[in-house]
């Protein structure tokens, strides 16, 4: 069973959604949930071309991205490698983007990806002002 208590968004999002397990669906609509709520400013447009939800912030700009794929969704984000990360809990090695990982809905720690939304948010838009 598909849990469509989501987020009021982009219509092209159960598209996106439409052939992913129950799971992955569930842990997108949770991440959604948690985004929105942390920050509700966030426009949310489906990319069917790079099979992803992104998020941008009238000052920040771009800022993140759920990728969902066959067995986990992918939180990622734009600036991520100018995060503090002390606990060491983003991944990726690339000049830019940093990772969070969710293999289930019970992976996502709405504490975490706050606060790394909130710093994110706050980064970009400190970069776009100058």
């Amino acid at each position: 069973m598909r849990n469509d208590a989501a987020p009021a968004a982009d219509p092209e999002v159960g598209a996106l959604l439409a052939d992913h397990p129950d799971a992955v669906v569930a842990t997108v609509h949770r991440l959604r949930a948690v985004l929105l709520d942390a920050q509700p400013q966030l426009r949310e447009r489906a990319q069917r071309g790079w099979h992803s939800l992104n998020y941008r912030d009238p000052a920040a700009g771009f800022v993140c991205a759920l990728f969902p794929y066959a067995d986990r969704v992918d939180l990622i984000f734009e600036r991520g490698v100018d995060l503090p990360d002390p606990d060491r809990l983003l991944t990726g090695s690339g000049r830019r983007v940093r990772v969070l990982a969710f293999e289930s809905v019970d992976d996502v720690d709405p504490d975490v990806v706050t606060t790394f939304l909130d710093l994110a948010v706050d980064i970009g838009a400190a970069l776009r002002a100058r």
